[in-house]
């Protein structure tokens, strides 16, 4: 996905939130220098021509300079983790005493992508997943995609945040149970970018003790012409299923030619771009089957 008009309003106030929340108290010239900076970045090329991916990691990179810092987001993302964690067991055990198991584990890898660091949000999100019916999916391709679980032999998970990662634990638990013949590799961030998940934070929540988790690119979602040649393989095999989490990747993949190979996307609408995009409304949750030019 090249850029719409939705997101350069969008990216400019993504630098002042992180800035907001990394460093609170940091002064007013340097927010506006590195919005300069960005801007400056953006009329020098043809934005036309760029996919969005790209463009999102120089904005988080410009701040991590500022900040002088390569992961400003580490603190962060360990702190996600360690609070999903905390979720884990009784996460788990809902999904296993749910009448269907695999869909239940899909919501609740999909509801984790909404976990913060808010008071009393343990609660919230095991009410939220209790709550959660088949009617709260905007968009809902589930009976599709088991289909096309029981059609393939391999399925390539394009992760997306720490923190989320755990629920995603989850999810691949559940489908190595329904699908014991199912092979399945996971994919992460192959450098630190906002708090997207790194191979670093498949260790800590023992994801890797599950399943293959390899590296794509540095950004905030799949940029062909960076990812390793170990993820290009899984990405191009014949036949294979992939489950890309997450709006980052979704952006990545939105009008991208993928041959003999279903697609299917997972994300939270967190924008106003998503929901043009989707006809759908902010904060729904979809699961749709890509299709051509989409």
């Amino acid at each position: 996905m090249h850029l719409e008009p939705e997101c350069i309003p969008c990216l400019f106030n993504q630098v002042l939130r992180a800035f907001q929340l990394l460093k609170p108290n940091i002064s007013r010239e340097i927010i506006l220098d590195t919005q300069k900076k960005l801007m400056d970045y953006l009329v020098s090329f043809d934005i036309e021509k760029r996919a969005s991916p790209i463009i999102g990691k120089v904005a988080y990179n410009l701040v991590a300079e500022a900040l002088g810092v390569n992961d400003p987001y580490a603190s962060i993302k360990k702190q996600y983790n360690q609070l999903a964690l905390q979720f884990y067991d009784e996460a788990r055990k809902i999904v296993n005493d749910a009448e269907d198991p695999l869909f239940e584990a899909i919501i609740v890898a999909a509801l984790g992508n909404t976990i913060d660091l808010g008071t009393n949000h343990k609660i919230d999100f095991i009410n939220d997943i209790k709550n959660f019916t088949p009617d709260n999916l905007a968009i809902n391709d589930y009976k599709t995609f088991k289909q096309s679980l029981q059609e393939t032999n391999h399925l390539l998970i394009l992760l997306d945040n720490a923190g989320e990662i755990v629920f995603d634990k989850i999810l691949v638990e559940t489908m190595l149970k329904t699908f014991p013949e199912l092979e399945i590799i996971c994919s992460v961030r192959s450098a630190p970018i906002i708090n997207d998940a790194t191979l670093e934070d498949a260790k800590f929540v023992g994801l890797t003790d599950l399943v293959q988790v390899i590296e794509a690119s540095g950004t905030p979602g799949i940029d062909l012409t960076t990812t390793t040649e170990e993820f290009k393989k899984h990405f191009f095999l014949k036949d294979g299923v992939i489950l890309s989490k997450g709006q980052g990747n979704f952006e990545s993949l939105y009008r991208m030619e993928i041959p003999d190979k279903d697609v299917y996307y997972l994300l939270k609408v967190k924008c106003l771009l998503m929901e043009r995009l989707f006809s759908v409304k902010e904060g729904n949750i979809i699961f749709k089957r890509k299709t051509a030019n989409f």
